[in-house]
């Protein structure tokens, strides 16, 4: 888990900062570690679990950009970015690949479980761009600890089974995700997503994708 709440456009590695943090290099991690889990899983006679920590934000963002021909360059284009909901956004670009590449390569073939999880809404320096009144009144009113937001992460990474893959977790349940995910549009959304995604990550790293194997 790597990730960045920010309402500033800066530019880093080729996009907007949060797009690189939360959605570039969350997926090129994952992909480099996944065979080291794969090797773990033969050695050990286990099913490792990778499990990717995405957020409830990903209900409240309606997503415009999807309208666009191009997704990740309208994201980073100063024009047309909209940062105000860009944590958002983040998050559920994060549960489309996640989707994707489950929907695509079962357990069966990864040795390994892919997952999504929503640890909460914590008390940490995440938003401390945010007004500091406002957010102070929202922790006191709403928000959990750390400590007990990383229960549903340690969770979704050590107890949940093969049939969290590709799920989305929230209260240490597979729970459903967001209308736009699961309507109608969902999968064509995943998948160009996916493409985009998997463009920009084997630019940065050629062949990484190819450990996911052949698609199914």
């Amino acid at each position: 888990n790597a990730g960045i709440n920010t309402t500033k456009f800066v530019e880093i590695g080729g996009n907007e900062s949060t797009v690189t943090v939360n959605v570039v290099s969350t997926f090129l991690l994952a992909l480099l570690v996944l065979p080291k889990l794969q090797e773990t899983a033969k050695q050990f006679n286990i099913v490792p679990n990778l499990t990717i920590v995405s957020s409830e934000v990903h209900f409240f963002t309606a997503f415009p950009e999807r309208e666009s021909q191009d997704i990740f360059e309208t994201l980073n284009s100063p024009k047309t970015a909209r940062m105000s909901d860009r944590y958002n956004v983040s998050k559920l670009l994060e549960v489309f690949a996640c989707r994707r590449i489950a929907r695509h390569h079962p357990v069966s073939q990864l040795g390994v479980t892919i997952n999504f999880v929503n640890p909460g809404f914590c008390r940490s320096e995440l938003a401390r761009e945010m007004n500091a009144v406002l957010i102070s009144v929202m922790y006191a009113a709403l928000a959990r600890t750390t400590e007990v937001g990383s229960r549903t992460l340690v969770h979704a990474g050590t107890e949940a089974d093969k049939t969290s893959h590709g799920q989305y977790m929230s209260d240490c349940k597979v729970q459903k995700c967001a209308k736009l995910v699961e309507g109608p549009h969902g999968r064509e959304l995943e998948e160009r997503v996916w493409q985009e995604l998997s463009e920009k990550l084997e630019t940065i790293q050629p062949g990484v994708t190819k450990v996911l194997g052949p698609e199914v």
